[in-house]
């Protein structure tokens, strides 16, 4: 396992990115603004430290991680840095072409540490060419992802005997889109978007959603014969974050920041951390190949 928080070592990393040249760069190749930019690079470095604390307690350098859905390469980059065997995978597949800019920049830029990446869809990994993962991890993928159950069957084909995996992503039981901090029906996302989505919003995040639920998580395991545990408290420590992140705040303006600051105004914040994780969203969950179902 890890030698104690590595919470300071990604804060350093961090602080290190050298984001007036990478938002330069990233401008004059793509030809965009670049307060648009240094606002999505800024977004991404906050999730870095969310993809940590979702599976830091499961880091270990003597297994292979596989980081599904790598967006920058920042967080892979980092663990690469602090000697673990990682390696990242990141199609850039549905309009994200931003996105690809500013990995390749980045990747450029840490080109001093040898970080392997694969630029594939999840649903092509084999372990004749890949080999095996003890770890694979995603934040924020799987329900970019259409064919989701597609995808963690290729991953099984390539995780170790005793490996297991940890995915974190939006449970669509609950009726809110986080990446445009508005409502949504699962069941019937066309009229969502109609109703809901702004004109002036960005629509490719969108549709490339699957809506993914707990529900069907649950249903896919069952049918693999895998064990599969989602943690707890998870609705709390998302509201919770809005108190406190700037930079998540400023995405989730709206109703969903206006009940949390009323909930913790009222000193009923903290009662979420009892919801059952089947009503809360985000969901993180682990997968296993054994019988044992938590």
């Amino acid at each position: 396992m890890n030698d104690g928080s590595l919470r300071p070592k990604l804060e350093a990393f961090l602080a290190d990115i050298p984001i007036a040249v990478i938002v330069r760069d990233a401008a004059r190749r793509a030809g965009r603004d670049k307060t648009e930019i240094t606002a999505l690079l800024e977004t991404f470095i906050n999730e870095t430290y969310v993809t940590l604390d979702v599976v830091e307690a499961h880091l270990d350098r003597q297994r292979n991680i596989l980081e599904v859905g790598a967006g920058l390469c920042l967080f892979s980059l980092f663990l690469k840095k602090e000697g673990f065997a990682i390696t990242a995978l990141e199609p850039a597949l549905g309009g994200f072409g931003i996105f690809d800019i500013l990995r390749r920049i980045i990747l450029e830029h840490y080109s001093n540490i040898d970080l392997p990446v694969l630029a594939i869809p999840a649903s092509d990994l084999n372990v004749s060419e890949h080999g095996h993962f003890g770890l694979i991890i995603s934040n924020n993928v799987i329900e970019h992802i259409p064919d989701w159950e597609g995808a963690l069957c290729a991953m099984l084909g390539i995780l170790s005997p005793h490996g297991y995996m940890m995915h974190a992503c939006p449970n669509y039981t609950v009726p809110y889109e986080p990446h445009y901090g508005v409502p949504v029906f699962r069941r019937l996302p066309k009229l969502s978007k109609k109703l809901f989505l702004s004109a002036d919003a960005d629509e490719e995040i969108w549709d490339s959603l699957n809506f993914i639920c707990h529900k069907q998580v649950r249903r896919f395991a069952a049918r693999q014969g895998l064990s599969v545990a989602f943690k707890r408290g998870l609705i709390y420590q998302a509201l919770a974050r809005l108190q406190k992140d700037t930079v998540f705040r400023q995405r989730h303006q709206g109703l969903v920041t206006k009940v949390a600051d009323v909930l913790d105004n009222i000193g009923l914040l903290g009662l979420l951390r009892h919801l059952p994780p089947a009503m809360s969203t985000p969901m993180v969950f682990e997968m296993r190949r054994t019988s044992r179902i938590v």
